[in-house]
Protein backbone atom coordinates (compact mmCIF):
# COMPACT_ATOMS: atom_id res chain seq x y z
CA UNK A 1 0.00 0.00 0.00
CA UNK A 2 1.04 3.73 -0.57
CA UNK A 3 1.90 6.42 1.20
CA UNK A 4 -0.60 8.36 -0.62
CA UNK A 5 -3.54 5.26 0.39
CA UNK A 6 -2.43 4.84 3.93
CA UNK A 7 -2.86 8.64 4.39
CA UNK A 8 -6.20 8.86 2.74
CA UNK A 9 -7.44 5.91 5.20
CA UNK A 10 -6.02 7.56 7.94
CA UNK A 11 -7.32 10.78 7.63
CA UNK A 12 -11.00 8.99 7.17
CA UNK A 13 -10.19 6.99 10.13
CA UNK A 14 -9.23 10.97 11.96
CA UNK A 15 -12.87 12.26 10.35
CA UNK A 16 -14.49 9.15 11.72
CA UNK A 17 -13.28 9.79 15.52
CA UNK A 18 -13.67 13.75 14.96
CA UNK A 19 -10.14 14.54 15.26
CA UNK A 20 -9.68 17.62 13.61
CA UNK A 21 -6.14 18.40 14.20
CA UNK A 22 -5.21 14.25 13.08
CA UNK A 23 -7.26 15.14 9.86
CA UNK A 24 -5.84 18.73 9.54
CA UNK A 25 -2.31 17.41 9.29
CA UNK A 26 -2.75 15.19 6.65
CA UNK A 27 -3.89 17.30 4.39
CA UNK A 28 -2.17 20.16 2.51
CA UNK A 29 -2.84 23.97 3.56
CA UNK A 30 -4.17 24.29 0.24
CA UNK A 31 -6.54 21.67 0.30
CA UNK A 32 -9.15 21.86 -2.87
CA UNK A 33 -12.24 19.75 -2.25
CA UNK A 34 -14.26 20.22 -5.66
CA UNK A 35 -18.14 18.64 -5.56
CA UNK A 36 -20.00 16.84 -7.59
CA UNK A 37 -21.59 19.09 -10.29
CA UNK A 38 -25.35 18.87 -9.21
CA UNK A 39 -24.62 19.41 -5.03
CA UNK A 40 -26.02 22.49 -4.11
CA UNK A 41 -22.59 23.38 -3.16
CA UNK A 42 -21.32 23.08 -6.62
CA UNK A 43 -18.12 25.68 -6.32
CA UNK A 44 -15.14 24.48 -4.89
CA UNK A 45 -13.95 24.88 -1.52
CA UNK A 46 -10.80 26.11 -0.66
CA UNK A 47 -8.09 25.91 2.39
CA UNK A 48 -7.94 22.69 4.63
CA UNK A 49 -9.65 24.14 7.54
CA UNK A 50 -12.99 25.38 5.40
CA UNK A 51 -12.77 21.56 3.86
CA UNK A 52 -13.10 20.60 7.01
CA UNK A 53 -15.64 22.70 8.43
CA UNK A 54 -18.02 21.70 5.29
CA UNK A 55 -17.89 17.87 5.81
CA UNK A 56 -18.49 18.48 9.23
CA UNK A 57 -21.31 20.87 8.22
CA UNK A 58 -22.59 18.49 5.38
CA UNK A 59 -22.54 15.90 8.05
CA UNK A 60 -24.33 16.95 11.04
CA UNK A 61 -27.48 16.05 9.44
CA UNK A 62 -26.84 12.10 9.22
CA UNK A 63 -26.91 9.82 12.37
CA UNK A 64 -25.32 6.25 11.89
CA UNK A 65 -22.29 4.78 11.26
CA UNK A 66 -18.74 5.65 10.32
CA UNK A 67 -17.54 6.28 6.91
CA UNK A 68 -15.81 3.30 4.96
CA UNK A 69 -13.76 2.88 1.83
CA UNK A 70 -14.53 0.57 -0.72
CA UNK A 71 -12.12 0.33 -3.32
CA UNK A 72 -9.06 2.22 -3.19
CA UNK A 73 -6.88 2.76 -6.87
CA UNK A 74 -3.85 3.79 -7.34
CA UNK A 75 -3.07 6.24 -9.93
CA UNK A 76 -0.15 7.38 -11.33
CA UNK A 77 0.38 11.33 -10.91
CA UNK A 78 -0.24 10.89 -6.63
CA UNK A 79 -3.42 10.29 -7.38
CA UNK A 80 -5.85 7.82 -5.34
CA UNK A 81 -9.16 6.73 -6.41
CA UNK A 82 -11.77 5.92 -3.51
CA UNK A 83 -15.03 4.76 -3.14
CA UNK A 84 -16.30 6.38 -0.10
CA UNK A 85 -19.92 5.05 1.16
CA UNK A 86 -21.88 4.83 4.45
CA UNK A 87 -25.37 3.80 5.81
CA UNK A 88 -27.15 6.41 7.16
CA UNK A 89 -30.37 8.19 8.45
CA UNK A 90 -31.56 11.88 8.51
CA UNK A 91 -31.71 13.15 12.10
CA UNK A 92 -34.77 14.58 11.13
CA UNK A 93 -36.68 12.86 8.56
CA UNK A 94 -36.03 9.46 9.99
CA UNK A 95 -35.04 8.18 6.21
CA UNK A 96 -31.98 5.51 5.68
CA UNK A 97 -29.79 6.55 2.91
CA UNK A 98 -26.78 4.34 1.85
CA UNK A 99 -24.67 7.02 0.54
CA UNK A 100 -21.96 6.01 -2.24
CA UNK A 101 -19.97 8.51 -3.80
CA UNK A 102 -15.96 8.34 -5.47
CA UNK A 103 -13.36 10.68 -5.53
CA UNK A 104 -9.94 11.26 -6.75
CA UNK A 105 -7.52 12.59 -4.27
CA UNK A 106 -4.61 14.29 -5.57
CA UNK A 107 -1.07 14.14 -3.17
CA UNK A 108 1.48 16.82 -3.07
CA UNK A 109 4.34 15.51 -0.56
CA UNK A 110 1.82 13.04 0.90
CA UNK A 111 -0.63 15.04 1.60
CA UNK A 112 -4.14 15.44 0.06
CA UNK A 113 -4.10 18.77 -2.17
CA UNK A 114 -7.22 17.98 -4.04
CA UNK A 115 -10.55 16.00 -3.77
CA UNK A 116 -12.70 15.44 -6.61
CA UNK A 117 -16.08 13.69 -6.34
CA UNK A 118 -18.04 11.84 -8.61
CA UNK A 119 -21.57 10.00 -8.88
CA UNK A 120 -19.80 7.03 -10.51
CA UNK A 121 -16.90 4.70 -11.26
CA UNK A 122 -16.04 5.29 -14.32
CA UNK A 123 -16.23 9.11 -14.10
CA UNK A 124 -13.53 8.97 -11.27
CA UNK A 125 -11.13 6.55 -13.27
CA UNK A 126 -11.38 8.85 -16.15
CA UNK A 127 -10.51 11.66 -14.05
CA UNK A 128 -8.02 10.37 -12.75
CA UNK A 129 -6.33 9.01 -16.01
CA UNK A 130 -7.37 5.30 -15.66
CA UNK A 131 -9.81 3.43 -18.08
CA UNK A 132 -13.09 1.94 -16.34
Amino acid sequence: MSQNVENLRLALDAFNRGDRAGWLALCDPELENVPITDWPESDPIRGREAVWNFYVEADDVWEGGTWEYGDLIEAENDKVVANLRREVRGKESGASVTWSQWQVATFRNGKALRLDWFADRSEALEAAGLSG
